[in-house]
């Protein structure tokens, strides 16, 4: 298995271990499916189709992602690229609560093979990050069959061109090697599609300060992440959460848990550095606003335990939130997930900050 298979069968894991307990507590608040607009957009993120019994942690099965589309047809979801989710979200226009984005990392052939023939059977469209080096390679799609993917509609986005560790490299070196990888990827862009994107998925959903300005320099409006939550309208749009999905948490159990969360409403996290440096285990600060939020709620977990401390207090209108693990982080990507219901029980709030220790390997 790759390091890229590796790592998001362990993000997953690491995520949804802890799905089936949350959802069971929080059944009875999940929010009603005829909810009112409220400024957010559930984005999933998907990788192989029809491969799980090779690649169990990184497919869904067809019949898997044909229940998920069958359901959002039937729920009457109103289903954006990440592109038009974004240029709603930002928008003056109000969003429909059911609205959703599905997205895929990789461009592998099982997304052409497998999954466009359903989306197109419910008229419905998604974002491709595409990795550029590797277009054409064994398992991976062409840049004709990505040409294909474009003249239907779907959008296509930037992955990367070596889909490397950037943050293996010292700390100063990150923004230079990621500009001359992203300039490379732009020129294969360009040459073979026409295009230049301007929406970005961090490779194994590592980041770095350095890395988000060089994107805000070469004219870039998003990036995804690989941790789960919610998009919302005041949230970092460099760091767009997305909901994972795989053959062993794709059922439609876990599928309509996760497409009934709502947003924390986290306006700003501290630190804005996800290496742990000097402080393990590191805390992590969150200024919320939310005048739903039943603060007596709050659940922290650490790569799926409840093996944390979480504080809060209200101020002016908002909540500080500071969450700590009770335990040294031992693996190179750690994740801290804050959730809570609202006060009137109707809704489950959801935000994910993921920490990152580069001495780690995979």
């Amino acid at each position: 298995m790759t390091g890229k298979n590796l790592f998001c069968g362990f993000l997953i894991i690491c995520m949804l271990l802890f799905f089936g307990n949350l959802f069971s507590a929080a059944a009875a608040g999940a929010a009603p499916e005829n909810d009112s607009g409220s400024g957010q957009v559930r984005g999933f993120v998907y990788h192989h189709f029809g491969m799980e019994d090779k690649y169990p942690s990184t497919s869904v099965s067809i019949s898997q992602f044909k229940e998920h589309l069958e359901y959002l047809e039937k729920k009457d979801y109103t289903l954006l690229t990440l592109g038009e989710a974004l240029d709603l979200l930002h928008s003056e226009e109000p969003v429909p609560e059911k609205t959703a984005v599905l997205t895929i990392d990789d461009a592998y052939k099982s997304v052409i093979e497998n999954a466009v023939p359903l989306l197109e059977k419910y008229g419905y469209k998604a974002t491709v990050f595409v990795p550029t080096r590797h277009v054409g390679g064994p398992n991976y799609m062409s840049w004709s069959q990505l040409a294909e993917l474009r003249d239907k509609g779907f959008e296509l986005a930037n992955h990367s061109h070596s889909h490397e560790y950037f943050l293996n490299h010292r700390q100063e070196d990150i923004a230079k090697r990621f500009e001359k990888d992203l300039e490379r990827s732009h020129r294969m862009f360009k040459d073979h599609l026409g295009i230049t994107p301007d929406l970005y998925a961090y490779p194994f959903g590592e980041y770095h300060p350095d890395m988000i300005e060089v994107l805000k320099k070469y004219g870039y409006r998003a990036a995804a992440a690989q941790k789960s939550g919610v998009m919302h309208e005041q949230g970092n749009r460099f760091l767009l959460p997305r909901f994972p999905m795989n053959f062993n948490y794709g059922e439609m159990e876990s599928f309509t848990g996760k497409i009934k969360m709502h947003a924390l409403g986290v306006v700003e996290s501290e630190p804005e550095n996800p290496v742990v440096r000097d402080q393990n285990p590191p805390e992590l600060k969150l200024l919320v606003k939310n005048e739903e939020l039943r603060a007596g709620g709050l659940q922290c977990f650490v790569s799926g335990r409840a093996n944390c401390e979480t504080k809060y207090k209200r101020k002016d209108g908002t909540f500080e939130i500071r969450t700590v693990s009770t335990e040294r982080l031992e693996t190179r990507r750690t994740l801290y997930t804050i959730t809570a219901p609202s006060e009137d029980g109707s809704k489950w709030f959801w935000y994910s900050y993921v920490w990152i220790m580069p001495e780690y390997s995979e």
